[in-house]
């Protein structure tokens, strides 16, 4: 966790300070990653940086799930998965703090479903970085996810997850779902946004957005006050000088 900090550190130096997008989609540029299908998420724009892909999966980190299976029943640590890639990016072991550390944009309909297009902000847009989440420890459990072999169903295991939600509601643009919160009650995985200790359940590996990591209780995580400045200000930059 402390290694993907100091990736993280030298990919806003490369980038003019901006953090990584969620992913970006190209579907003509697989390249190095053609089981990714297009999608570079976050751990494959870091892998530069750390030249090592197990770095984004934690060792307590062995779920499976149907629905990550490929159509011959291959798994998601199987790198003859034909999703390989696509899976090693969306489904690392640590979630993004996506909703402070990108910008969302609406990029048209595929299949029926609007397309969300991803960009960095600024890093020194945050008054506190050292109070600002980057990663955590995630879990995709819970979700409504679409399956590789087609169709939708609710991931039932505790497989990593790219993404992270605070827990007070944030505005989105109008063709998206709204972003209710943390709803519901533990163990189901939406009422902490995901977030998922793997070695203490009630408490998650944390990477801040200076580098430094730690490991705080995930009410800790949740500021006092009502707005969602208040909130979410361990999520949205401006940590205890939100008052």
């Amino acid at each position: 966790v402390r290694q993907i900090g100091t990736a993280s550190m030298l990919y806003l130096a490369d980038n003019d300070d901006m953090t990584p997008p969620i992913f970006w989609f190209n579907p003509l540029d697989t390249g190095s990653y053609p089981s990714s299908f297009g999608f570079h998420y976050y751990p494959l724009l870091m892998l530069p940086y750390t030249n090592n892909e197990e770095l984004f999966i934690c060792p307590h980190d062995r779920a499976e799930d149907p629905l990550l299976m490929d159509s011959d029943g291959r798994g998601r640590f199987d790198k003859k998965n034909a999703f390989y890639y696509y899976i090693m990016g969306a489904n690392p072991s640590y979630g993004y703090n996506y909703r402070y550390m990108n910008t969302l944009r609406f990029g048209g309909m595929s299949h029926g479903r609007p397309k969300s297009v991803f960009a960095g902000v600024s890093a020194t847009s945050f008054n506190s970085p050292s109070e600002t989440i980057m990663f955590a420890e995630a879990t995709m459990k819970d979700k409504t996810a679409p399956g590789l072999s087609g169709g939708y169903g609710l991931v039932k295991n505790p497989i990593g997850y790219s993404r992270i939600e605070p827990p007070h509601a944030v505005p989105v643009p109008p063709e998206f779902p709204p972003h209710s919160g943390w709803t519901g009650s533990f163990p189901d995985a939406r009422s902490q946004g995901q977030l998922w200790g793997r070695f203490d359940e009630r408490r998650v590996l944390v990477t801040w957005s200076d580098g430094h990591v730690s490991f705080p209780h995930i009410n800790e995580l949740v500021g006092e006050g009502t707005t969602e400045r208040e909130v979410n200000r361990y999520w949205n930059g401006c940590g205890t000088n939100c008052d």
